[in-house]
C-alpha cells in the first residue's frame, strides 16, 4: 500500500512539475517561429479575438477624452486602428524592440544590430511574461510586455499586450 501511495504522490509531484514547466517547450517554438521573421509563422501562438479586446480597451482608454469628447475616435475608429495594430507583423517589430502602438504609424524598422534586453517571468500561474526593453536602458518607462495566457492544461496563447509608456 505505501509503494501504491509513493507512486501516486510521485506522480502528483510530476505533473505539478511539467504544469509549471510546459510553458518554456511553447515559448521556445514560439522563439523559433519569430526567429523565422515571417508573421504567418508566429499566428498560431496569438489569440486573436484576446488580443483584440485587449487592444480596444488600451485603445479606448488612451484616446477617449472626458475634457474634449468631440475628440474621442468613434467606434468604427477604434476598430480600424486595432484591426490594423493587431496584426503578426507588428508583433514581430515589437518583438524586435521597435515602439509600435496602436492609433500611431508604424515606425521605419531600423537594421539595430544591438539585442535589445528581454525578461521572461510569470506574472501569475496563469499569465506569463515576455517584457521588451526598446532601448539597452531598462526602465519601467521603455518596456512592452507580451502577455501569454494558459489556454487548457498545456497551451499558451498570446492574448494582451502591456504598454508602459501609456
Amino acid at each position: 500500500m505505501k509503494f501504491f501511495l509513493a507512486i501516486f504522490l510521485l506522480a502528483v509531484a510530476g505533473l505539478v512539475g511539467w504544469y509549471g514547466y510546459c510553458v518554456v517547450p511553447v515559448m521556445q517554438d514560439f522563439q523559433a517561429a519569430a526567429d523565422t521573421g515571417k508573421p504567418e509563422a508566429i499566428l498560431p501562438f496569438i489569440d486573436m479575438p484576446s488580443l483584440k479586446k485587449d487592444i480596444t480597451e488600451f485603445v479606448k482608454n488612451r484616446f477617449n477624452r472626458t475634457d474634449n469628447p468631440a475628440t474621442n475616435p468613434s467606434a468604427e475608429q477604434i476598430q480600424e486602428m486595432v484591426d490594423s495594430f493587431t496584426t503578426p507583423a507588428n508583433i514581430l517589430l515589437i518583438l524586435k524592440g521597435v515602439k509600435v502602438e496602436p492609433g500611431r504609424a508604424v515606425p521605419a524598422v531600423m537594421d539595430d544590430k544591438t539585442p535589445h534586453p528581454v525578461e521572461k517571468h510569470y506574472e501569475s500561474p496563469g499569465v506569463y511574461a515576455i517584457d521588451i526593453y526598446l532601448s539597452q536602458v531598462q526602465t519601467p518607462d521603455n518596456k512592452v510586455s507580451l502577455l501569454f495566457e494558459r489556454q487548457g492544461w498545456f497551451d499558451w496563447k498570446l492574448s494582451a499586450i502591456r504598454f508602459s509608456w501609456s
